[in-house]
């Protein structure tokens, strides 16, 4: 039904763009003009239409997994659409020592957005860590921009020998086992993002969320089409680096070569995921995707993750894998 919607709204848009027709007859501009249809106001109310984007915008059904530190609760929320509440686990362990995690040792819980990267059933783990565990990718992208260190940092439960444990952990979330088991059930863990903040979540909404995603489509537009000065554009000179290795002034030089060649290119993201990062500094997000690049005689196919700064209602890409 959703994709049936989405013909019936591009094909009142081809009618009211009849000139479209003559170029795909003459066989010119007829996919340029597609792609130029992603960031039109028609195509983004689409995509928009009846989500529910509190915690930010996701292309397909999520687990969003939530941790309070200064409460010291897990809340499980599904996403289809609608935000809704699943369960609240209470009585966690967090990091003995209060404040974002910054050093290895430091006992801090961080605060950032992470994904589960694989789970650890009992046979694997040590008693310590409970009945499974799940490891985060900290530290992410972002953490190692801004020089964090440190590794490790799970989602596991209490000790088998001390299920009643009180004191506190290392920097991990520990949950009690009963409620881990339930935890488990309830989440794949392929498909969730956990979210540690202090005591309020970064949120956006509906403005702000169509305004990113125009943004992400026109540098998408850029990209496709070798247009190397707009595509630029959408990047902080400042403060950008790629993947925490160079900077702006050399990756502007290498862009500007590889763009000057006009190769051929197909583009497509899938799965688009557009998160408020918990940070000091607002509207930050982190946005990411699976990206399908493919030209003559290079291709990629895989996650590609960027974090912007929104600004006067443009982004700014800081960091990028």
């Amino acid at each position: 039904m959703r994709y049936l919607i989405f013909l019936l709204l591009f094909f009142n848009y081809l009618l009211a763009n009849l000139s479209i027709f003559n170029d795909f007859r003459e066989g010119s501009e007829w996919e340029k003009k597609v792609d130029k249809f992603l960031f039109s106001d028609e195509y983004i109310q689409y995509l928009l239409k009846d989500k529910d984007v509190t915690f930010g915008y996701y292309d397909k059904p999520t687990n969003i997994i939530v941790c309070y530190k200064k409460e010291k609760i897990v809340n499980v929320y599904d996403l289809n659409n609608k935000l809704k509440l699943k369960h609240q686990f209470k009585n966690i362990l967090i990091g003995k020592n209060s404040g974002d995690k910054w050093r290895e040792g430091d006992g801090k819980t961080p605060i950032g957005v992470y994904k589960l990267k694989y789970r650890l059933n009992d046979e694997n783990l040590s008693d310590f860590y409970g009945p499974l565990a799940y490891p985060t990718n900290y530290p992410n992208l972002y953490d190692s921009y801004l020089g964090k260190s440190g590794h490790g940092i799970w989602i596991h439960g209490f000790p088998k020998n001390n299920p009643n444990r009180k004191f506190n952990t290392k920097g991990c979330i520990a949950i009690p086992n009963n409620e881990l088991l339930n935890l488990s059930k309830m989440i794949d863990y392929r498909n969730a993002i956990l979210i540690i903040d202090t005591d309020k979540l970064p949120t956006t909404n509906k403005n702000k969320i169509k305004i990113i995603l125009k943004e992400l489509f026109k540098w998408r537009f850029a990209w496709k089409y070798n247009d190397l000065e707009t595509y630029l554009s959408f990047y902080d000179k400042k403060h950008f680096k790629k993947e925490n290795r160079y900077r702006y002034r050399f990756f502007a030089y290498m862009k500007r070569k590889i763009f000057q060649k006009q190769k051929r290119k197909k583009l497509k993201f899938k799965n688009i995921q557009i998160i408020p990062y918990p940070s000091q500094n607002k509207d930050i997000y982190k946005i990411s995707f699976y990206e399908i690049f493919k030209t003559k005689k290079h291709s990629f196919e895989g996650e590609k993750v960027l974090y912007i700064k929104l600004i006067d209602n443009k982004i700014k890409i800081f960091l990028e894998n």
